[in-house]
């Protein structure tokens, strides 16, 4: 980790300033278990607008004080422009709390408090900066940093409802609906090309595309967007369902589906055209 850290300080001093404070909040305080920095400045990818994607989980009787005080820790760093701590609802009753600091000077800290027992292991790509009980000893399991076969099912028939919806609005001559199915559908392939091209964490889509190194972004995806003219979206429209049947295709042979095309592919693409 300390190589990692001295790294970081040569190549982004603001952001390593931020976490030596993190780190000096967490040795200080008993009650702080475990600290760790995932995505792209963990992998080294990131940059001088990079947000700092943190973890950390303290001792069970006391991670909700924790959190109720570190709000004050994270505006006492620096300048803050605005501070919001909130639970994330996909998480469900899962204990946690969110908080999310941008600091006036464009660093920003998203950083995820939870009850130690909680953490079983270190996030996929995660740098461990504190963890004097060695709870993040092993890797763990992340449902998200994969896709199943079931994903890829739903990802793909989302795709070809939200195209059919855009044909719906084009139709109707809708144009804001339209340009919002199309949206829906790109960013759905764009999943899907993800898991074709074995990028960690497809449900990201365009992120984690961007994300890796280098990038893989599907060729041809600038034509699936347009501005709001019908005949725009139509074409917008229909190379997005070009590129939503090859990501398909291309996702199941990757993972070994035997599912086949959906029935919704022609028939959607028809609808387009």
């Amino acid at each position: 980790m300390e190589a990692w850290l001295e790294a970081l300080r040569a190549r982004l001093p603001r952001h390593a300033a931020l976490i030596d404070a993190l780190l000096g909040i967490s040795r200080s305080d008993d009650r702080v278990r475990v600290l760790e920095i995932q995505c792209s400045i963990a992998r080294g990818a990131g940059y001088e607008l990079s947000d700092l994607d943190l973890g950390l989980a303290a001792r069970d009787d006391a991670w909700e004080l924790v959190a109720e005080a570190l709000p004050a820790h994270l505006r006492g760093i620096a300048a803050t422009v605005d501070l919001f701590a909130h639970a994330i609802p996909e998480w469900g009753t899962r204990p946690h709390r969110r908080i999310f600091v941008q600091y006036a000077d464009g660093r920003q800290v998203d950083l995820v408090v939870q009850p130690a027992s909680a953490v079983t292991g270190r996030a996929p790509g995660a740098i461990v900066l504190y963890d004097p009980d060695g709870r993040l000893a092993v890797e763990r399991v992340v449902g998200v940093a994969t896709a199943t076969a079931d994903n890829v099912r739903a990802w793909e028939l989302l795709g070809w409802e939200a195209l059919v919806n855009a044909a719906k609005y084009l139709e109707r001559g809708s144009p804001w609906e339209a340009l919002a199915r199309v949206t829906d559908a790109r960013e759905l392939a764009l999943r899907l090309w993800a898991v074709a091209e074995d990028v960690p964490y497809p449900l990201f889509g365009m992120t984690s595309l961007l994300d890796a190194d280098p990038p893989r972004l599907p060729p041809g995806l600038e034509a699936t967007v347009s501005g709001i003219d019908l005949d725009g979206l139509g074409a917008a429209a229909r190379a997005a369902a070009g590129l939503l049947g090859g990501a398909s295709a291309a996702a199941r042979e990757r993972i070994g589906s035997d599912a086949g095309e959906s029935p919704m592919a022609a028939w959607v693409s028809e609808r387009l055209r």
